[in-house]
């Protein structure tokens, strides 16, 4: 009796063996899914966070009271170039972002425009960064998704 309890165990392992592997081949392409998903939010995550912190950084220089060599105040319009180049270049934001992406800046608000020195301290300067995310997996998993996403961050401050 003891004989045949031991023989059918072996045999009900040995069934199972198949079985175990039966239900990874079900479950492994979507556990992978899953994780490729997570790993391409997360890399849209990633790009919106410097996104923001380069549109932080574009928006700090921009507002300061910069003068030029004479001593005259140099207003945000005029910057303008620098203020991308800062972001895009200086600060790295090119660099750290996918090629595909093409990141852009865009300055707005009142301190934008403002042509008179004087009244420049207290007007709003925004520094718009703007990118593309293409998708690596979600978009071959959703339908109707698209292949790519605009990311865009904007940050706010007053002028000195």
């Amino acid at each position: 009796m003891r004989f045949g309890f031991r023989s059918g165990t072996k045999r009900g392992l040995r069934a199972e063996h198949g079985a175990i592997a039966v239900e990874f081949a079900i479950i492994f392409p979507v556990l992978m899914l899953l994780i490729f998903g997570i790993v391409d939010f997360g890399h849209a995550w990633y790009m919106r966070h410097l996104m923001s912190d380069a549109s932080r950084e574009g928006a700090r220089y921009g507002s300061r009271y910069l003068t030029d060599a004479s001593g005259h105040r140099i207003l945000p319009k005029n910057l303008s170039p620098s203020i991308s180049n800062y972001v895009l270049t200086t600060w790295g934001l090119s660099g750290r972002l996918p090629c595909d992406s093409s990141p852009n800046v865009a300055l707005t608000g009142p301190a934008a425009i403002e042509s008179n020195p004087s009244i420049l301290a207290g007007e709003d300067l925004i520094v718009t960064v703007t990118a593309t995310k293409t998708w690596f997996v979600i978009d071959k998993l959703i339908p109707g998704f698209g292949s790519s996403k605009t990311l865009t961050v904007a940050t706010t401050m007053t002028c000195e």
